[in-house]
């Protein structure tokens, strides 16, 4: 993840005591209706973006491997949950 991209405290809100985060793999379409790539801008076939998002869903972060995302969130004292 990129510094633009870091994780602030208080960006993700407590959940039954503990920081819940989610992963979600995120595919070309989403990932322009998020505004996480320009206009323009595809991503090759097949290609997935794994996006961490507060428990309201906002996004966090991105990354383009599931262990880069998973990492952070780690990083970050934050329990990661994998959504498909």
């Amino acid at each position: 993840m990129s510094d633009e991209n870091k994780i602030e405290p208080g960006d993700v809100p407590a959940f039954g005591g503990g920081r819940i985060t989610y992963i979600k793999p995120t595919g070309d379409e989403e990932a322009h209706r998020l505004g996480l790539i320009p206009a323009g801008i595809t991503l090759p076939p097949g290609v997935k973006l794994y996006v961490l998002h507060a428990v309201d869903g906002s996004v966090l972060g991105y990354t383009d491997a599931y262990a880069s995302a998973y990492g952070a969130a780690v990083q970050n004292e934050l329990t990661p949950v994998s959504v498909h």
